[in-house]
């Protein structure tokens, strides 16, 4: 009768997760410049044109691997190449990561603290922001959890199979995000924190799994004698630990906190994460069977706060995305203690953490937020009018999400297999397709693109949506 509750609650959890997810997935996905150059070497891709590079870092000049591009294409193959490709792939994923979250909380804790934190994953704004964007660090949110569970399963008892898995899972990973270096630094500490696992088996085969897992960058540095890895080792040499750097480690985690389980509210993220330390802190104390297991998370939050502290700057939330997971689980456990003899109190306590998450989900917007105005639907139908007018020699830029070169338009046009002249030529054109805002007189306009067009008319001008024109200009 238990196991049927159980199964009853993960499933409806799941379908919960699934709904906030997929609702509106078009209207509400994130399709910008990020999502329309990943989405543009994906869909090559399907036309034969391989990369063994991934997207290029924010800062340091170096690269990421390749490795999410062909976990996409599928996804792409299956939609051809659609705009919605992605999304999809990263909400499958979302929604994957949920039963691997679930047996993870379950071995660490016990089934009540997997239940919770299935429920807390599910509801999460961040991890249903995280759902509706193909960003290229994302995906590390299943492979953190799935690297965890396959650790925890070898702590437990030693599987050759589970420690080649997680090898080829680090090399994915590793390909994702460079920080999420903290889970490589755990899994090869890990023999020394365990000592009842055979170090010569564990290194051999996670080094093995690692090598394939890595291989498509791992080729590309051969080839090019190891040109980011020397990029990287550069950067890091030119990185300075500071006590504003120190600043900007701690202020993530109240964020992180509030945007994962407290509706974005910092505050509320800054008394949680205070009570999830002090409470984990004191359970370590007091239990000894939990010992262990808190020990390892307690290790793994000291690598990803170093590995922030190394890099220095201003902190964005997918930086620690190797513990995101890690912390939906404190967080259960520690509400599981809280709650241990009142069912009705938690049921009401999930009730009340629903009412403070529910603003920060965006289902009830036509657009996501990031989006300012412009969905996939209206890039589409710009694309299509552009298709059916233009016969000559053109480009195309936007004056929208700070992106003037309109990679998502781009894309579009793609998709039909229209060819604007390359974003770094607006000059040797006939014709320029400007999105601008209907607010915004076309001939205010200062940037590069518009005005390197030299001396123009407009041609025809056509309402995007209620907040978009887009122009067609002649010279």
């Amino acid at each position: 009768m238990r196991l049927n509750k159980s199964l009853w609650i993960l499933l409806g959890i799941i379908i919960t997760a699934t709904f906030l997810r997929f609702y509106h997935i078009e209207q509400l996905a994130v399709f910008l410049s990020d999502q329309a150059s990943d989405s543009t070497k994906t869909f090559g891709m399907l036309r034969g044109q391989f990369t063994l590079l991934g997207p290029i870092t924010s800062v340091g000049g170096f690269y990421n691997g390749p490795i999410v591009y062909y976990l996409m294409l599928p996804f792409y193959w299956l939609f051809k190449g659609g705009m919605i490709s992605g999304t999809v792939f990263q909400s499958t994923l979302s929604v994957l990561t949920i039963p691997i979250l679930y047996l993870l909380a379950k071995k660490v804790f016990n089934e009540r603290v997997g239940l919770i934190s299935m429920f807390l994953f599910a509801i999460s704004p961040l991890m249903i922001d995280y759902s509706r964007a193909a960003f290229n660090s994302y995906p590390a949110i299943f492979f953190s959890t799935l690297i965890l569970y396959l650790l925890f399963s070898v702590h437990e008892k030693f599987s050759k199979l589970r420690m080649f898995l997680l090898g080829i899972c680090l090399g994915f990973i590793f390909q994702m995000h460079y920080f999420t270096i903290s889970l490589l630094f755990f899994s090869f500490a890990f023999p020394f924190l365990d000592k009842k696992i055979s170090r010569s088996k564990f290194y051999i085969l996670l080094s093995i799994g690692f090598v394939i897992g890595f291989s498509p960058f791992l080729i590309f540095e051969f080839r090019h004698q190891f040109l980011n890895a020397r990029l990287l080792l550069n950067y890091l040499q030119s990185s300075n630990i500071s006590t504003k750097s120190l600043g900007n480690v701690f202020i993530i985690w109240p964020e992180i906190t509030a945007k994962l389980i407290l509706g974005y509210h910092f505050y509320l993220g800054l008394l949680g994460f205070i009570g999830i330390l002090f409470f984990s802190f004191y359970s370590y104390i007091q239990n000894k069977k939990i010992q262990s297991n808190l020990r390892l998370f307690s290790i793994l939050f000291i690598l990803v706060f170093i590995v922030g502290l190394v890099y220095g700057g201003v902190m964005q939330t997918h930086y620690v995305i190797a513990f995101h997971t890690s912390l939906i689980i404190l967080a259960a456990f520690i509400i599981d203690r809280l709650f241990e003899k009142n069912n009705a109190a938690l049921l009401v306590f999930c009730g009340l953490l629903i009412f403070v998450n529910a603003s920060a989900w965006n289902i009830d917007k036509e657009k996501h937020p990031l989006q300012k105005g412009l969905a996939i639907s209206d890039f589409k139908y710009a694309a299509s009018i552009i298709h059916k007018n233009n016969k000559e020699k053109y480009n195309v830029g936007m004056h929208a999400q700070g992106d003037n070169r309109a990679m998502p338009l781009r894309y579009a046009l793609n998709l039909l297999n229209e060819t604007p002249v390359h974003y770094d030529n607006y000059r040797d054109i006939d014709n320029l397709y400007f999105i601008v805002r209907r607010n915004e007189p076309i001939t205010s306009l200062k940037m590069w693109e518009y005005t390197s067009f030299g001396p123009s008319r407009v041609v025809k001008r056509w309402d995007i949506n209620y907040e978009y024109f887009l122009y067609k200009l002649g010279k």
